[in-house]
């Protein structure tokens, strides 16, 4: 799945050389632009459309290893802006297919977790020098930026998270990157709103975080411009939310 504009921005940004005692910011995204590449494919699991990831042969190539070692090495304080909410969507990302591969998990990412600290409190990771959880990198980075979008582009390595997109995200087509992750969450039928007859069904990331989408009213404002037809239509509740690894068949 490689996508022209994503190679031709990325090949842009390559050009500007960064100074003499700084990491190239963007050095990270070639590696991980070939893995998303190559083993994110399109599928469905269990009665549900999704992006699947090989996590098996993921975890037998090296770019992974260059990937994380190249993202870890990026000053988060040098990051503003865009660029900022990409790199740590990237991150999040990352992290996630990391902690997938590097543990063997095949069945579901909460088994990483533990009795007393669910999976995104427990594991850690360094970047420059600093380390992070997935739970402080989702709540106490990327939701204060205030953009709700961001819950459609974080990826949980499960059936019914919004899929993790073929491509890095990058600063200068962030707004359209998010804007069709948006689009294409939300028509999922299997996982973002089921359209029946009575209303709506939404997946539960809108009940668990209405508040970042302004509240139930906020919710769907947000909605029905990317479902224009749904307009009348009322919120009827959440669908099940499918907790198994959105990895390829083993």
């Amino acid at each position: 799945m490689k996508n022209i504009s994503y190679l031709l921005v990325l090949g842009l940004a390559l050009l500007i050389v960064p100074p003499a005692n700084a990491k190239p910011k963007y050095e990270y995204l070639i590696p991980y632009g070939k893995l998303l590449s190559t083993y994110v494919e399109a599928g469905e699991k269990q009665g549900i459309r999704v992006f699947l990831v090989d996590y098996a042969s993921w975890a037998k190539d090296p770019l992974h290893a260059s990937a994380m070692q190249s993202l870890q090495q990026i000053n988060p304080a040098s990051l503003s802006g865009e660029e900022k909410m990409a790199f740590w969507i990237n991150a999040y990302n990352l992290l996630t297919v990391d902690l997938i591969v590097k543990t063997g998990e095949t069945q579901s990412i909460k088994n990483q977790g533990s009795l007393f600290r669910n999976v995104w409190k427990i594991h850690v990771w360094e970047i420059y020098g600093r380390t992070y959880t997935l739970d402080e990198i989702e709540h106490k980075i990327l939701r204060p930026m205030g953009d709700p979008r961001i819950h459609v582009a974080i990826n949980c390595a499960s059936l019914s998270c919004p899929d993790l997109r073929g491509e890095p995200y990058m600063a200068a087509i962030l707004n359209a990157q998010l804007e069709e992750q948006t689009r294409l969450f939300l028509v999922n039928q299997s996982k973002g709103v089921l359209v029946t007859d009575s209303g709506l069904i939404l997946s539960r990331i809108f009940k668990w975080f209405a508040d970042d989408f302004g509240g139930a009213a906020g919710v769907a404002t947000f909605i029905h411009p990317y479902l224009p037809k749904t307009r009348a239509m009322e919120i009827d509740g959440y669908l099940d939310y499918n907790w198994s690894l959105n990895g390829k068949s083993f």
